[in-house]
């Protein structure tokens, strides 16, 4: 949900390695994870290898705030803008990421707070590393 605009759709970008693995790769992750992953592993039953993008979990700050207002805490959760995203929704992606059975997790943290950035690489049980512009990344 995007603020006062309603229901937005965005699209996520499933593919397969050379090993058959899937890779899933969202733009921020407005939509929650898990019903990406759910769809993907209907593809794949062994599940995702990878996932690459941002997951949009901005709990504890907002990279984006102004005149007070912790703006990706409001818009772009998946949520109505009076419904806050919790580190209960936080900790429902780390467990479907895990029962997904993903073994890399390459974060995009610019909606991502800090403290949600610590617990991926805490609790997910995969390589997780934070993409950074610039950068390249091997499948």
């Amino acid at each position: 949900m995007l603020c006062l605009t309603g229901w937005t759709e965005e699209q996520a970008l499933v593919a397969k390695r050379k090993d058959g693995a899937l890779v899933v790769v969202t733009g921020c992750g407005h939509p929650i994870i898990e019903t990406i992953l759910e769809m993907a592993c209907r593809l794949d039953p062994a599940g995702v290898h990878t996932v690459v993008g941002g997951l949009h979990f901005p709990i504890t700050t907002s990279r984006i705030s102004r005149f007070g207002i912790q703006f990706q805490q409001i818009i772009g959760t998946g949520k109505g803008w009076w419904d806050e995203i919790s580190d209960a929704d936080l900790t429902a992606t780390i467990a479907a990421l895990n029962q997904a059975g993903v073994r890399r997790l390459l974060l995009s943290a610019h909606d991502t707070c800090d403290h949600a950035v610590e617990r991926f690489r805490r609790e997910v049980h995969a390589k997780v590393d934070i993409l950074r512009a610039g950068s390249s990344y091997t499948l």
